[in-house]
């Protein structure tokens, strides 16, 4: 007999996914981000990175996921209003000691718990900031979930992107490094990222700079197709790395304006900590250009030209 899942009530905070490809620049909205009025600090959810893709690919029901992720992102707003389970580490994009005002942290540390907390999250006004990667991937099976969010999609030149993908060697480090944390399936058993499914054997024959950039183009693609075709288009916003850190004031605007917020005295000071505004040398470009071509397939190349060039010629059709 199919069991259908309870959805409890929606208590937690605003849900704002600051989302996009690896290597795409969410960390630069790490501290910005938080800074602004009414935003709590940074968190990653790394349960709601598994359960997309596992709907995507059929191995858990709807109901499940949309009940599993309700209770999960209740039970974390409920922690973070008591100060529970908060992360002090110095050096983390998500410990509070980077957070605009880590004061509030602390003195929720005494706060009561009980109904009282509650109350408190059915009356706020607060959004969570969350680094998420490749919701906009699986856009139509995050809209299952039945959860209301806003989303700050991220794009980056594709050269630059899945270059650094190389350089960070993510060309390797798939099923065998224990800290990468994305979801695996296991294919002739060995250990593939989820989103190899259906062409697993050609990612298996490809050398790293060529799974960086298959596998990237793939997710690009994948994630442009949803965002043209979102079932809730006004709660996207749209935006491009290199614009965003050298035209910092304008795009910052845009995105208070998106989520009804403005900036707070310690926004500026996020800015200088995260370099902004600053002027982006793209002559090196041609050299991550060239070492590529000198070490992938014709065709995989060619496809790589392709979305830069709709990338350089409006944003994919985005903007």
């Amino acid at each position: 007999m199919t069991v259908k899942f309870g959805l409890q009530e929606h208590i937690g905070f605003k849900f704002v996914a600051i989302d996009g490809l690896t290597r795409v620049g969410k960390s630069l909205f790490s501290g910005i981000l938080p800074s602004l009025e009414n935003a709590e600090h940074l968190q990653f959810v790394t349960p709601l990175e598994h359960i997309i893709p596992a709907l995507a690919i059929e191995a858990i029901s709807p109901s499940f996921a949309r009940s599993h992720v309700r209770t999960i992102y209740n039970e974390l707003s409920h922690n973070i209003q008591l100060g529970r389970n908060v992360n002090f580490r110095y050096n983390d994009e998500s410990g509070v000691l980077n957070y605009a005002n880590p004061e509030i942290y602390f003195k929720r540390l005494g706060d009561p718990e009980g109904a009282i907390v509650i109350d408190k999250l059915r009356a706020t006004k607060n959004f969570l900031p969350v680094q998420t990667h490749d919701v906009m991937v699986n856009l139509d099976k995050f809209d299952l979930l039945e959860f209301d969010y806003n989303i700050l999609e991220l794009y980056r030149h594709p050269i630059d992107n899945f270059y650094s993908w190389y350089t960070r060697g993510w060309g390797t480090r798939f099923g065998e490094d224990p800290r990468s944390f994305t979801l695996t399936i296991e294919h002739d058993g060995k250990l593939l990222p989820w989103y190899c499914r259906g062409f697993e054997e050609e990612w298996l024959s490809l050398n790293p700079y060529e799974r960086c950039v298959r596998t990237g183009i793939s997710l690009l693609k994948r994630s442009i197709e949803q965002q043209k075709r979102a079932l809730h288009p006004e709660r996207i916003l749209t935006l491009q790395f290199e614009k965003f850190v050298e035209d910092t004031e304008i795009e910052l605007e845009r995105v208070c304006n998106f989520l009804g917020t403005k900036q707070t005295d310690q926004t500026p000071i996020q800015l200088v900590k995260a370099r902004c505004p600053r002027h982006l040398d793209i002559n090196n470009r041609a050299n991550k250009m060239a070492e590529l071509k000198k070490n992938i397939r014709s065709e995989i190349f060619a496809d790589l030209l392709s979305v830069s060039e709709e990338y350089e010629n409006g944003l994919f059709g985005l903007d």
